[in-house]
C-alpha cells in the first residue's frame, strides 16, 4: 500500500512540479556538484520522503544542461528515479532538455523535449519576506514568495538543487536534510 502511496506522489510531484503551466514556481537553480536536499511531503497516506540531487553537466542535442535527479524510495519497487536535464538557471517545463526515467529491473525511458509544445507561463512569485529558519541545526537565510493559486514558496541559496525550503500548497513539502557528498538518505 505504501508502495503505491509514493508512486502516487512521484505522480503528483511531476504533474504539480513540471507538467502544469501553473506548476512549480519558477525561482533559481542552486548547482552545487554532489549536492542534495531530502524533503518530506504530506500526503492522505502519511508522510513520504523524496530527494533532489545535483547531477553532472550534460548535452542533448547540442544543448547544455545540468542533470537533476528526483529520487523516492518505493518500499515494494526500491528507489524509483526521474532524471531532468535543465537548460539554464531556472526549472520550468520550457527549460527541460530531456527526462530520463528508471525503475528498478527496467532500462531507463528517455523523452527529449517533453514539454516543448506547451505554452508556459512563468509564475513570478511576490516577495513576501526575508527571515531565517532552522533546518537540520543549521540556521538559513530564506525568501518567502506568493504566488497565484495560493501557493508560497521559501527558497534559500543555501539548498543544493530547487533551493526550495518550503513549499505550501495543494501537494505541500518541507525540507528535512541537506549537504554536499555523502548518503542522503542517511538519518543524522
Amino acid at each position: 500500500m505504501m508502495g503505491t502511496a509514493l508512486l502516487s506522489l512521484l505522480a503528483l510531484l511531476l504533474q504539480s512540479q513540471v507538467a502544469s503551466p501553473q506548476g512549480l514556481p519558477e525561482l533559481p537553480l542552486v548547482v552545487r556538484e554532489g549536492g542534495w536536499a531530502r524533503y518530506e511531503a504530506v500526503s492522505s497516506d502519511g508522510p513520504a520522503r523524496f530527494i533532489i540531487k545535483v547531477g553532472a553537466p550534460g548535452r542533448h542535442q547540442g544543448k547544455r544542461g545540468r542533470w537533476f535527479d528526483l529520487v523516492v524510495e518505493v518500499p515494494s519497487l526500491g528507489r524509483t528515479s526521474i532524471q531532468f536535464l535543465v537548460e539554464g538557471e531556472r526549472f520550468s517545463a520550457s527549460s527541460l532538455l530531456l527526462v530520463r526515467a528508471t525503475l528498478p529491473g527496467e532500462k531507463p525511458r528517455d523523452t527529449s523535449r517533453p514539454f516543448q509544445d506547451e505554452t508556459s507561463t512563468r509564475r513570478q512569485g511576490r516577495f513576501l519576506q526575508k527571515k531565517t529558519v532552522t533546518v537540520s541545526g543549521k540556521v538559513l537565510e530564506v525568501m518567502e514568495y506568493s504566488f497565484p493559486g495560493g501557493t508560497t514558496a521559501e527558497w534559500s541559496a543555501a539548498v543544493p538543487g530547487l533551493g526550495l525550503v518550503n513549499l505550501s500548497g495543494e501537494d505541500p513539502f518541507h525540507l528535512v536534510a541537506f549537504g554536499v557528498g555523502g548518503d542522503p538518505w542517511k538519518e543524522k
